[in-house]
């Protein structure tokens, strides 16, 4: 009896990977605080398309430096493309009951 090959599909692929940029960007965001901000990653809410991650990324408080804040999330940015090799774009999601 032969075998079945294994097939690795690109869904599986890309939920492994995902998982490698959503603790890439954990790991950088934990001990970042801009503007007094704790930032949080919205892991439901990454997607990859073609050759970028999109990572919704939420303080717990509008920023009271906002220049602070979207600096750090550039900063991340280029340390996960120079570091990991990572395309990573953060989507920016307002405060819960920041209208």
């Amino acid at each position: 009896m032969i075998a079945e090959p294994i097939r690795i599909t690109n869904n599986n692929i890309d939920e492994t990977e995902r998982r490698q940029v959503i603790d890439a960007v954990l790991s950088r965001v934990a001990d970042r605080h801009p503007g007094g901000a704790n930032l949080t990653v919205l892991e439901q809410g990454v997607r990859h398309d073609q050759d970028w991650w999109y990572v919704p990324i939420q303080p717990d408080k509008q920023p009271a430096k906002r220049y602070e804040y979207y600096e750090t999330l550039a900063e991340i940015e280029n340390e996960l493309q120079r570091d990991e090799n990572m395309t990573v774009l953060f989507v920016p999601v307002r405060p819960d009951g920041d209208e």
